[in-house]
């Protein structure tokens, strides 16, 4: 008997214990929001999720980033509603749940030619104001 709950025992913990993938959800509102799911808690496997998903994706308009919660979901299916007494605006989520926002800028000298910067709005993840560049066409 008590083998038997040993092994069940280890088989949860097995399967609680299993890595969860890391999933992009764009919204079906504003294709410039990303809400990504099953983050990693560690900044620097986040970031280098994050920054893959940009490099790969080779986006071209600007795009924001925000952790999946039962605060940010709402805007996967509808507009943000500034007035009335539930109002809903992503910016307030900023703060906790905000992630990134993906810039394209263009080139000085060729304006036909973009730069992408990543910007991390938490300083767990970086500074704002020293983004990492991810793509430079500008060379």
């Amino acid at each position: 008997m008590i083998r038997i709950l040993c092994i069940i025992v280890t088989g949860i913990m097995l399967v609680s214990c299993e890595e969860k993938k890391t999933e992009f959800i764009q919204s079906g509102v504003y294709k410039n929001l990303y809400l990504v799911k099953n983050l990693p808690g560690e900044a620097s496997a986040a970031k280098k999720i994050i920054q893959d998903f940009v490099i790969k994706s080779s986006l071209k308009d600007d795009v924001e980033f925000y952790k999946y919660t039962s605060n940010t979901k709402y805007f996967l299916d509808h507009k943000e509603d500034p007035g009335g007494f539930s109002s809903e605006e992503l910016g307030r989520y900023q703060e906790e749940e905000g992630i990134a926002s993906f810039e394209n800028v263009k080139c000085d000298k060729d304006t036909l030619k973009k730069v992408g910067v990543l910007r991390y709005y938490n300083e767990k993840y970086g500074n704002f104001y020293r983004p990492d560049t991810l793509i430079n066409n500008c060379k």
